[in-house]
């Protein structure tokens, strides 16, 4: 007996199956704290966009370690009026400053100036604050103050923000008609953190009312519905309290990214294994009498591709950890953990809980014992004798048909800039476009460029005075600690401070810096740069080069995780079915349903719902769900083929498991679909897209993938499936 099984049927006995009920509600009444810690934790994304090891991070650690100024977040108010600034405005903005700085309402804070004062802050030795030719628009129609925090952690940015906005006018305006925008990098933070405020409770509201609906469609029973549902949300407790121990040591980080999508992962793959068992279970009260003895042969039916079906999704997973782009490579290890208890959860505490009830869970459609007589015919009976009938036309429709919406893909898509991240437009990046329309438009998002002081100007003449250069201003805003002592280190190596003085500077870009057009300029600047500087210390970080790192770390990523991901797939796969060609072209058949899901997705966003540009992340996020879940699902149709086989050839096998499997894996599939689709609900573009894709993937790989591509291939194979295994079937 396989360990799998062992487990459930353990968690079946009389007097174990207490025992295992009482394990799993006190492990999640112990997380239901740490819960709530790890929604904290996932609020701070300051580190989450980076990529480990580039330039741009590297600079964003040196500005942080080696600058008193320089090293702060920006908050950046936009006063505008269409009709030109007035004095009074400017008496607005200075007033609206020193009621900050008197607050006390915004942590960490160093420094706020307007085009007229400094309200707060130290004087800097070498006077690099913004002065007021930058601060004002050169048609006078908006004019700028700059708020500088220390602190780049997100809850802190958010009350920062927060406190900013509940002293200015707001953008609609105030009686005078003086409208103001609170915008740049911390506005930024603070408006995503805002879009995604409440994500966990509105996806698992969602969620549940989503699932429950089709639980009761499918079982027509109340408690069979809440059970599994019951069982994944103690799963999910359990899974949360663990991933906060681990971020809390240090072994990863979380995003609320990683949190919202782990919520649908577990609920949706979770409640799909608890489904097989659930239906397994049911057949098998049908066969016998005792509650105990049903429950262990569903078990030793379903736990092996339950176990192999979640050992996919893990690796796959963990797969993500080779990532360089840190939200990529943080997600992996807390999914894996959430599918890997989701996993024991359905092959323990649901086989315990099931018991308990007995016939009961079904009621009021409660199976009874039925002597052994020849089935119906069913839906999908006539299904199964179609693809047995005609396999080569069912295969060469289907593989045309999703080969026809993969090539819809072709070109590609524009990726979304910050202004279309959003679904609805919030404060920054209004102020943005406000900024964009009136003065140089990089202002909003500078380059921050760290550069040895003794090149500084060099640098500086490089970048801004080249006959095409994207830089149309370029100005030092702070040079490293200590201007009259040792770098931090210097002692400990017994020398001064002499070319290891740093100096920052701002640049700002001619185009919007958020454009794929100010992206694809940072080779070049760094380029120029690297030439001026003649070998001495330059690195050119800020927004822009942190997109075009992160661009470069999801190419890399894709080219390294895709084929290790792929390849421990197969292995899986040809493990469980010891042999190699049916793993081939399950993997082959999954990964064409991806294709068609990007490519009539990138036709449905470009055409009907007016948004032709894409989420860079969403082809690695929709090949790692769609390929990884895809062949999890193709697993259950896959090991009954394997079971039938012992007592029937090949295309029997398959057509009999086709028609037995048909139902149960089919609503297993329009249920994580269904719950992949609650990320459609949420008002950040990224997700949506996710969303979207992933749930069009899904159901095609449940409806024309699952149910009829695999299966005419299989029966068009026959006995060559289980190359090289040698078994023959048991005629019977």
């Amino acid at each position: 007996m396989r360990p799998p099984t062992r487990a459930s049927v353990i968690s079946a006995g009389r007097r174990s199956r207490w025992v295992v009920i009482a394990v799993w509600l006190a492990l999640a009444m112990l997380a239901v704290p740490l819960q709530a810690r790890l929604g904290e934790r996932a609020a701070d994304e300051s580190e989450t966009f980076l990529v480990r090891g580039s330039e741009s991070a590297t600079a964003k650690q040196i500005i942080d370690e080696r600058f008193r100024r320089g090293s702060e977040t920006a908050a950046v108010i936009a006063y505008f009026r269409e009709s030109g600034i007035t004095a009074d405005d400017g008496r607005r903005a200075d007033a609206d400053a020193l009621a900050l700085c008197r607050s006390g309402a915004i942590p960490n804070l160093t420094m706020i100036a307007t085009p007229y004062q400094r309200a707060c802050g130290e004087t800097d030795p070498l006077d690099m604050s913004p002065g007021a030719s930058l601060l004002t628009s050169p048609d006078d129609t908006v004019i700028l103050s700059t708020v500088l925090m220390t602190d780049d952690s997100t809850p802190d940015i958010e009350q920062a923000v927060a406190a900013i906005r509940d002293i200015v006018p707001s953008a609609a305006g105030d009686e005078s008609g003086l409208r103001a925008f609170v915008t740049g990098r911390a506005g930024f933070e603070a408006d995503r953190k805002a879009a995604l405020e409440g994500i966990n409770g509105t996806l698992l509201a969602v969620t549940i009312a989503v699932l429950l609906l089709l639980l009761l469609l499918t079982y027509r029973s109340p408690l069979v519905a809440l059970v599994p549902l019951a069982v994944v949300v103690l799963a999910y407790l359990v899974t949360a309290g663990l991933a906060y121990g681990l971020v809390a040591v240090g072994l990863t980080e979380v995003s609320g990214q990683t949190t919202a999508i782990l919520i649908v992962l577990m609920f949706g793959a979770g409640t799909d294994y608890c489904l097989l068992i659930v239906a397994r279970f049911r057949d098998e009260l049908r066969r016998a009498r005792d509650v105990e003895e049903a429950m262990v042969a569903a078990a030793q039916r379903t736990a092996p591709a339950i176990f192999s079906a979640g050992a996919i999704v893990v690796g796959a997973m963990l797969v993500l950890a080779l990532a360089d782009f840190n939200a990529m490579r943080e997600m992996g290890p807390i999914l894996a953990l959430g599918v890997a208890i989701m996993v024991c959860a359905g092959l323990t505490l649901l086989p315990a809980v099931l018991t308990t009830l007995g016939r009961r869970a079904f009621w009021p459609a409660v199976p009874r014992l039925e002597p052994e007589s020849a089935p119906a015919v069913t839906f999908w009976g006539r299904v199964a004798g179609l693809v047995h009938a005609r396999p080569g036309v069912i295969a060469a429709a289907v593989t045309a048909l999703l080969a026809a919406g993969a090539l819809a893909g072709i070109g590609g898509r524009p990726a979304l800039d910050f202004s279309e991240s959003f679904r609805e437009a919030p404060d920054s990046v209004r102020g943005q476009q406000v900024i964009r329309d009136h003065f140089i438009p990089g202002r909003a998002a500078p380059l921050r460029i760290v550069v040895a002081q003794e090149v500084g100007g060099k640098v500086q003449s490089a970048l801004t005075q080249g006959p095409h250069t994207p830089v149309a201003d370029m100005h030092a805003v702070a040079r490293s600690v200590g201007a009259d002592g040792d770098s931090p280190g210097a002692e400990a190596q017994g020398q001064r401070r002499s070319a290891t003085d740093l100096l920052i500077f701002d640049a700002d870009l001619r185009m919007d810096p958020f454009s794929e057009q100010a992206t694809d300029a940072v080779p070049v600047l760094r380029e120029v740069a690297e030439r001026a500087a003649d070998g001495h210390t330059v690195l050119i970080g800020g927004t822009v080069a942190e997109n075009y790192d992160a661009r470069q770390a999801l190419e890399r990523d894709t080219r390294l995780i895709v084929p290790v991901g792929l390849a421990l797939i197969l292995v899986v796969l040809a493990v469980l079915l010891r042999a190699v060609v049916m793993p081939l072209y399950v993997i082959a058949t999954v990964i064409l349903s991806f294709g068609f899901a990007l490519g009539v997705g990138s036709l449905i966003f470009t055409h009907i719902l007016g948004q032709p540009a894409s989420d860079p992340n969403l082809p690695m996020y929709a090949f790692i769900f769609l390929v990884a879940l895809g062949v999890d699902y193709n697993v259950f149709l896959l090991s009954r083929i394997s079971e039938r086989r012992r007592q029937h050839e090949t295309r029997r096998a398959v057509t009999e498991a086709l028609e037995r499997t048909g139902g149960v894996i089919t609503s297993a599939g329009l249920v994580l679909a269904a719950t992949f689709a609650t990320l459609m609900v949420l008002p950040m573009e990224a997700l949506f897209q996710i969303g979207f894709v992933v749930t069009l993937g899904l159901l095609a790989d449940t409806f024309l993938v699952r149910a009829l591509l695999v299966p005419a291939l299989a029966v068009m194979l026959g006995e060559r499936n289980w190359w090289p295994s040698r078994q023959t079937a048991t005629p019977g």
